[in-house]
């Protein structure tokens, strides 16, 4: 199987244009297989719209200020407090939900999260619990009063990060532009009527390469009976529709609008040993159909001020994954004298999907070697941080590049092994990630 991989790759590099024929011959072929085998799931979408209803518009005051009703006359604050906890019904999905919603926006400890809408907070507590700096924004300020209080009983509370619960208008957020890593909305983007104003409020505030992330029902909530039992309190319950959002976002100037394909309701269960006939497609028809459907019933949107690419200064759950090689010494054997410095070069290239950040600083990636001393086939570690060797520039996924390596001098001779992996400084070897790694052999006289 080696042998096939590498003629492959022999052939790439002798007939790149040829190889792109080939290549490109291949996937035409699988997407038009599956496109026509999904031909019957394909479900017609319009164009979205940047234009809102001024209906809605005329009625922000309204909506914002049954928001404060809602909290105020609650019949039971306790329950409140409690959530997600007394929502004995949608706990596992409320868990589901923002597991999938906080993993897509790949937060670290230390971020600072704007929370719009946060109601009673305790997804922004959540969040204070993981390490960030949390804004906790709703227009009801009995909501936030709530939440204060979640903050205050909780003994794990951590108040080093300064946790700030804030009341705004419904129109202007009152934090400064700039200030937040990302902004987190659950549940509640389909209570706001005016739309395109506080998206434009979110592009504001978020720093450069930020994000906005949403978790929302979709299709068929307007009427559902929750829906319509809190619609007779006068909250706004609104039908979103994805493709307007989209058209919303690249109105008020963010780079890219993306939709997380996952569904918190859908489970799909099968016997054990059918596992495998499953994985090649038997009864895919059906899961397919219930998938797709749920699909729509639920929307996890995500807004970016740059690319959606990931990098490596949050890589989140992204592929980190390289292929490296010797160019030099071809033969994958080198000869150094004892005491002075060898060189070799190692092809690297990016085959996961996110960027490798060459930059000192979050994300910093490079080369690096582990040295072992090689006695009778037998490998024994001598510095497993023997080598780190910068990337002259970014390297995008499918990039290739060359390094050209230094080795360090070895005093005491003998037979060595340098393996090169790609490390993310402060994170992780790509080797612990499954990447595979590329050996020298070394013999040093």
């Amino acid at each position: 199987m080696r042998n096939f991989f590498d003629h492959l790759e022999a052939f790439k590099l002798r007939r790149p244009r040829l190889w792109l024929l080939v290549r490109h011959a291949g996937i035409l072929i699988d997407r038009i297989l599956y496109r026509v085998a999904l031909l019957p799931f394909w479900r017609p979408q319009k164009r979205g719209s940047a234009v809102e209803d001024p209906e809605l518009l005329k009625h922000t005051d309204e909506y914002n200020a049954a928001a404060e009703r809602y909290f105020a006359a609650h019949a039971d604050a306790s329950r409140l407090l409690e959530k997600p906890f007394s929502d004995a019904e949608g706990f596992s999905e409320h868990l589901i939900r923002v597991g999938t919603l906080l993993s897509a926006a790949r937060i670290r400890p230390g971020d600072t999260i704007v929370e719009i809408g946060a109601g009673t907070c305790w997804l922004s507590h959540l969040l204070n619990r993981y390490g960030c700096r949390t804004v906790a924004v709703d227009v009801s300020r009995t909501a936030l009063d709530i939440g204060k209080k979640l903050f205050e009983r909780e003994p794990s509370t951590d108040w080093s990060l300064a946790p700030r619960f804030v009341v705004y208008d419904g129109r202007t957020l009152p934090l400064d532009d700039e200030m937040c890593d990302c902004v987190v909305v659950y549940d509640a983007f389909h209570h706001i009527p005016n739309q395109r104003r506080l998206l434009s409020e979110m592009h504001r505030v978020l720093r450069p390469r930020g994000m906005v992330v949403m978790s929302e029902p979709g299709l068929g909530h307007a009427e559902t009976p929750a829906s319509v039992a809190e619609r007779e309190t006068g909250v706004l319950e609104n039908e979103l529709v994805v493709a307007d959002i989209g058209a919303l976002a690249a109105a008020v100037g963010f780079h890219e609008s993306t939709l997380l394909v996952s569904t918190p309701y859908f489970r799909y269960e099968l016997p054990a040993a059918s596992l495998g006939a499953f994985a090649g497609g038997a009864g895919f028809s059906h899961y397919w159909r219930r998938f797709s459907h749920h699909l729509l019933e639920h929307h996890y949107i995500l807004l970016h001020m740059g690319t959606s690419v990931p990098a490596t200064d949050r890589p989140g759950n992204a592929v980190l994954l390289a292929r490296l090689g010797i160019d030099r010494p071809s033969s994958g054997r080198g000869l150094q004298p004892a005491g002075r410095p060898g060189n070799a070069v190692v092809a690297v290239e990016n085959r996961g999907n996110a960027v490798w950040l060459h930059a000192e600083g979050p994300g910093w990636t490079r080369l690096g070697g582990h040295l072992f001393a090689v006695n009778d086939g037998t490998r024994e570690i001598v510095d497993y941080d023997w080598l780190r060797v910068g990337l002259a520039q970014d390297v995008e996924p499918d990039d290739r590049t060359a390094v050209d390596v230094e080795l360090p001098a070895i005093d005491c001779p003998g037979s060595y092994e340098v393996e090169f992996d790609i490390v993310l400084e402060g994170v992780t070897w790509l080797a612990e990630r499954g990447s595979p790694t590329t050996s020298l052999r070394l013999t040093v006289e």
